[in-house]
């Protein structure tokens, strides 16, 4: 087995090849590509970003089956969701009920959904969204003319997934296909392309836990009967596959291989065939030429036991404990070193490396042999940095992929020419140099500091204390956290996400007044805006004396010189509450620079989030975050902006 150089993550089929292919869904009209292009220049200010091959999303825009006015402008900055449909569609109902579960999920995802019904009485298509809680803007489209602007033909429901930049990365028109849960395997496919957590993912490993692999029973075509309840104490792999799928032929032949070479009386294989036709099997197998015994599963109670989505090959590696250790969909030499590393960790013999020779190799990789290591990583906000960028719609910026992706345009690491989903996120090549020290042994030599304010620095981490935050992400201090359940994980990492920061080092506060002697003009804009008048706002609601309003309506609140210390002319959200306590600033012998915080170079979704998420959060004012650089220019001020505005 040879390790593999730089390949991409590997590439699934749908069952019964019914059009579906990575990076997005192809079922026509809708055939979308990575874009490629040269390599880029070194430069970023000249950097040009490479050529898009998708196609773009056309404007949209018009009346509302309720009377309303709704388009495409749903979708500036952010990624989006097209329903186009008709009620007299054969799928109407369930293709619905994927957009209504997705908008359901998407809510604090910075999702935009927009619906095109196409038929004469837009009474019916009201009556249609009611009954089926479709709460987004529907446009009424009885000409036509917006479908075929989409390029959607009649009779089928169509769903276009859109990027934030506008353009078309994934959908279907139609759900083809007759089984009965197949609206789930769409449903999940548009989940993986939005970054939203699948449904029944509870037989795949989640935040470092391995869950209990369920029972299955299967035939083999020999009425053979195998269950894993009779092979306890064994290795499993234990795959579906459909006999005519490419990929699928690929991963028999790679298993049959592995078998044979490792030849382990403890070592089980079960491929499953999602097809129940006997010849069908016995010819795949003569001419692929396996030694493998093929399974069938008559009641398909497998399938629902492992929540198969009809993604094949579909892959579960389960050890001697029962534990389902990896699952994977797809068949490339990446997929074969991880399933080779993963069955000889769990049989226990000698696993030899399988890293990517020329390449970033992955965190998946990595877990096969540091188990806590990668369970400690998985409850960071390391781990979903580039959900991030997925969400504010900054997930093609230069600017913000270096620190939110593995190996950015380094040979073998993540680009915008080869954006491998594998090297997604902070991962342990990031901090431990590729490979870690198997590949890269002077890494560690630098130190950790090094590595971290290459990030985090003053431009995009806010008063970022190295000492301080090292706990957040240290294997040995996250340890204690390996015992928790699942629920208790998400609860865990809903916390970091939301933690409470100390945003700015430690001084006097002063009030507006003293700023207004050297920064007139900015003094007279802050007067205009509503954070001059936020305590009036508490003083009209009664709320004045709630000490838990006056933490975000006051400046310094309960901090030295601050509310209620420093009186009336704290009642305010004054220069200090963004730029940290004065004192220091203004004394006559001070340092000007770096006594108080300059926000002009910080990064707005980094640092200036930071600041002004503290009060505008989830609970006080939803979807800020998403909305920031619109309301950051009603207040926005400093040099640049007054000498602007002054023109």
């Amino acid at each position: 087995m040879r390790p593999p150089s730089s390949l991409p993550s590997p590439r699934p089929c749908w069952k019964r090849c019914l059009g579906w292919l990575l990076p997005v869904l192809i079922v026509s009209p809708f055939v979308v590509r990575f874009a490629l292009s040269t390599a880029a220049p070194t430069d970023e200010k000249e950097r040009k970003p490479p050529v898009r091959s998708e196609r773009p999303l056309p404007r949209l825009s018009g009346r509302t089956i309720d009377g309303g006015h709704a388009g495409t402008e749903l979708f500036r900055n952010r990624r989006g969701v097209v329903y186009v449909f008709a009620t007299t569609d054969r799928d109407a109902e369930l293709v619905a009920g994927i957009v209504r579960r997705l908008e359901v999920s998407a809510t604090k995802a910075n999702i935009g959904f927009l619906g095109v019904n196409r038929e004469g009485n837009p009474k019916l298509a009201v009556a249609f969204a009611k009954r089926e809680g479709l709460r987004f803007p529907i446009l009424a489209d009885r000409s036509l003319s917006l479908s075929r602007k989409l390029q959607v033909p009649p009779g089928r429901s169509s769903v276009i997934v859109v990027d934030a930049a506008g353009y078309i990365v994934g959908g279907f028109t139609g759900l083809q296909g007759e089984l009965s849960d197949l609206d789930q395997a769409y449903e999940n496919e548009l989940r993986r392309i939005l970054h939203l957590q699948d449904i029944g993912g509870s037989v795949t490993p989640a935040l470092g836990l391995m869950p209990q692999a369920p029972n299955f029973e299967v035939k083999s075509l020999d009425g053979e009967v195998v269950k894993l309840s009779e092979l306890k104490g064994k290795v499993v792999v234990f795959v579906f596959f459909a006999p005519t799928c490419p990929h699928c032929h690929t991963t028999l032949q790679f298993l049959d291989g592995l078998a044979r070479r490792l030849q382990q009386p403890d070592l089980h294989i079960v491929p499953v065939s999602v097809s129940n036709r006997r010849y069908v099997l016995e010819d795949m197998v003569e001419q692929l030429g396996i030694q493998l015994a093929v399974y069938v599963d008559p009641d398909n109670s497998a399938q629902r036991a492992y929540a198969h989505r009809h993604v094949v090959p579909d892959i579960v590696v389960i050890d001697r404990e029962g534990r389902v250790v990896a699952r994977l969909h797809g068949s490339d030499a990446r997929a074969e070193a991880l399933i080779t590393m993963e069955v000889r960790q769990a049989l226990g013999v000698e696993n030899p490396l399988l890293l990517d020779r020329n390449g970033y190799s992955g965190e998946q990789l990595c877990q096969t042999c540091h188990r806590d290591q990668h369970q400690t990583w998985a409850l960071t906000n390391h781990a979903y940095a580039f959900k991030t960028l997925i969400e504010h719609g900054e997930e093609r910026n230069p600017a913000c992929l270096p620190c939110h992706t593995v190996g950015w345009e380094v040979p073998g690491g993540y680009s915008l020419e080869q954006p491998y989903p594998h090297l997604e996120g902070v991962q342990c090549e990031n901090c431990h140099g590729r490979g870690g020290p198997h590949q890269s042994p002077d890494f560690s030599k630098q130190g950790l500091k090094p590595v971290c304010i290459s990030c985090h620095n003053p431009k995009h981490s806010l008063n970022f204390k190295f000492a301080e935050r090292l706990p957040e992400v240290s294997h040995s201090m996250n340890l204690r956290f390996t015992n928790l359940s699942l629920e208790e994980r998400q609860a865990l990492l809903a916390r970091r996400d939301k933690r409470v920061r100390t945003l700015f080092d430690e001084g006097d506060y002063l009030g507006t007044a003293a700023c207004q002697g050297c920064h007139a003009t900015e003094h007279e804009l802050w007067a205009k805006s509503a954070h001059a008048h936020a305590f009036d706002t508490l003083s009209r609601k009664q709320e004045d004396e709630n000490a838990e309003c006056q933490k975000c309506h006051t400046t310094g609140f309960k901090e030295p010189g601050g509310f209620p210390e420093g009186g009336e002319a704290l009642q305010q959200v004054g220069c200090e509450s963004c730029h940290g306590p004065g004192g220091d600033h203004v004394r006559p012998d001070a340092q000007k620079h770096g006594t108080i915080l300059a926000l002009a170079d910080k990064c707005d979704s980094c640092v200036i989030l930071q600041i002004c998420g503290s009060c505008h959060d989830d609970q006080n004012d939803p979807g800020f975050e998403f909305e920031l650089t619109d309301k950051l220019e009603l207040i926005r001020h400093g040099p640049a902006v007054m000498k602007s505005a002054k023109r």
